[in-house]
């Protein structure tokens, strides 16, 4: 029971937003090396995450992992909605950005 109030907690005070981490249950950065200096960079908002600031969070993942800039092999968004929160239905949309980009 105090996990539900916790996490009632956390989605009413804070909505669990997504600030710049490794991917987790609330969203964040995954990453997988493709090749040399080849990756594939992932990045998952929730319902508080704008698109901007979910841009923002992929560019600086992929900054960290090819500091000398990067060019962009391909690139694919969306939003994911729906689903259980808390025994009912919701229609938060939950924004990602993934592309595969190659370091300079």
């Amino acid at each position: 029971m105090k996990s539900v109030a916790l996490i009632t907690g956390c989605l009413v005070l804070t909505g669990c937003a997504t600030g710049y981490q490794a991917h987790t249950w609330s969203g964040g950065y995954k990453d997988e090396k493709l090749g040399e200096n080849h990756y594939r960079v992932e990045y998952y908002g929730n319902g508080t995450t704008s698109i901007p600031m979910l841009k923002e969070y992929w560019s600086k993942r992929a900054s960290e992992l090819c500091p000398q800039g990067y060019d962009v092999i391909d690139e694919n968004k969306g939003k994911t909605d729906g689903g259980i929160f808390l025994g009912g239905i919701t229609t938060i949309e939950h924004p990602w950005l993934k592309a595969e980009i190659q370091c300079k």
